[in-house]
């Protein structure tokens, strides 16, 4: 007669159990990131990104910002930029607004989205992105903390370096912050060049704009003021105030070494570039100095 260990049939039955089990599990998290992967290579039609968005957008607003949604989110819109801009994405946004309004999503949070994405662009974007740690972000968006506190957690493990690239990448992913940095860039370098002929006006050397402080030497002997100012360059607030008050009076200075009144010294002030050009290309204005005021 077969005895029968009915202790080892458990633990066998127990074991083969756990491996069904584990396999079931492997397979579903297979599947899934099968699953999501297809997904991604898929969104090629855009009603069917449209789609996947807005189904991303329902999800998020029933189960709140998880740790996979976070993720999900972050790796979708990484994909996305592959091949759609921002202002697109966006658009696909607001044609599902109504579907999402009578799904009560909250609107407001929705407007946020769509005018952050149509603000910023999307390579700086991802820059930043890719240096956030997906599992304290999404603890603490669990715990209900503000934008201000992620931010700070999010620098506070950064070198000095680190963070300055960090920030300049964020504000470098806004289209306004972008384009007025590149109008002040052009600026800068279109008064430079004013300067170049002015200075020449003026009987000084035309390169002088290029040389840093040098520049401000040569200015200040235009407008017949002492280039020893420059030193309170060295005294902290109140000698950067007393500067100031000195530049705004050198615009006068310049008005009037060039023949020209007070109302145009205002505008050198106020809207430099502007009649700085005209001193440049106005064949009647010449550099009259301050000498022959004196005789």
């Amino acid at each position: 007669m077969i005895k029968i260990n009915v202790k080892k049939i458990v633990k066998i039955l127990a074991i083969f159990i756990m491996l069904m089990c584990l396999c079931c599990t492997v397979q579903a998290v297979t599947n899934k990131n099968e699953q999501v992967s297809k997904l991604i290579e898929d969104l090629t039609d855009e009603e069917e990104v449209s789609t996947t968005i807005k189904d991303l957008i329902l999800t998020i607003n029933s189960e709140g910002m998880s740790k996979s949604l976070l993720a999900e989110t972050i790796n979708l819109y990484t994909q996305l930029t592959k091949t759609y801009t921002n202002n697109e994405i966006a658009s696909m946004i607001e044609e599902n607004k109504k579907y999402l309004e009578q799904e009560n999503v909250a609107m407001d949070n929705v407007n946020t989205v769509v005018t952050f994405l149509k603000s910023v662009d999307s390579n700086q974007l991802n820059k930043v992105l890719q240096q956030i740690d997906v599992d304290k972000i999404a603890n603490k968006i669990s715990n209900g903390a503000s934008i201000q506190s992620i931010l700070k957690d999010i620098t506070g493990s950064m070198s000095a370096v680190e963070k300055v690239n960090f920030v300049m990448d964020i504000l470098l992913s806004a289209y306004v912050v972008k384009n007025v940095l590149i109008v002040l860039v052009v600026l800068f370098v279109y008064r430079t060049l004013l300067r170049c002929v002015i200075y020449k006006k003026a009987h000084k050397k035309a390169w002088a704009p290029f040389i840093p402080i040098y520049r401000n030497v040569v200015m200040l002997k235009i407008c017949g003021m002492s280039p020893w100012w420059l030193l309170l360059l060295l005294v902290p607030v109140l000698g950067w105030i007393i500067l100031f008050v000195i530049s705004v009076a050198s615009k006068f200075m310049l008005a009037e070494a060039f023949g020209k009144g007070t109302g145009f010294a205002f505008g050198l002030w106020l809207l430099a570039p502007i009649f700085e050009t005209i001193l440049v290309f106005s064949r009647k204005t010449k550099y009259i100095g301050f000498e022959e005021n004196e005789e």
